[in-house]
C-alpha cells in the first residue's frame, strides 16, 4: 500500500469495522497473515506466537480501551522494561563503543553487566494460608 493511499485504506477499514464488524475482523486477520508470511521464514512462528498473544490480550479485554491499555503497557514493558529493547540497544552501544577503542575489556565488562542475556521473568505464586 502506498504512502499516499494511507487515508483511504483507513476510511475504508473503519467503515468495514462499522458496517460489518465480521467482515472486518477477517480483513484484519488476512492482513496480518500477509504482513506475517513476509517476514523471513525463521521468524514468522515467533511473529504469530506473538499476535497470539495479542489476541488474547484483546479477548481478555472487558472494552477496547482496556485492550489499548493493556496491549500499550504490554508495549512499553518490552522497550523499557528489564531485558528490553532500550538495554539492548545498550548494550550494543558498549559493545561498538569497546571495538572502536580498542578495549576488549570494555566489551567483557558490557556483556557481564548486560541483563539482556536473561530474558525469562519467575512469576511467583500465590501462597497459601
Amino acid at each position: 500500500m502506498p504512502a499516499e493511499n494511507f487515508e483511504q485504506w483507513f476510511e475504508e477499514l473503519s467503515r468495514l469495522a462499522q458496517e460489518d464488524p465480521e467482515a472486518f475482523e477477517a480483513r484484519r486477520r488476512a492482513l496480518i497473515e500477509e504482513t506475517i508470511s513476509q517476514a523471513p521464514e525463521e521468524r514468522q512462528d515467533r511473529l504469530r506466537r506473538f499476535q497470539w498473544r495479542i489476541d488474547m490480550e484483546r479477548k481478555r479485554a472487558k472494552t477496547p480501551l482496556g485492550a489499548c491499555i493493556k496491549l500499550n503497557d504490554m508495549l512499553m514493558e518490552m522497550v523499557y522494561g528489564e531485558g528490553g529493547f532500550l538495554e539492548a540497544v545498550n548494550t550494543l552501544r558498549g559493545i561498538v563503543e569497546g571495538l572502536e577503542k580498542g578495549k576488549v575489556e570494555q566489551i567483557e565488562e558490557t556483556l557481564a553487566s548486560s541483563p539482556v542475556k536473561d530474558s525469562a521473568r519467575i512469576i511467583p505464586f500465590p501462597s497459601r494460608k
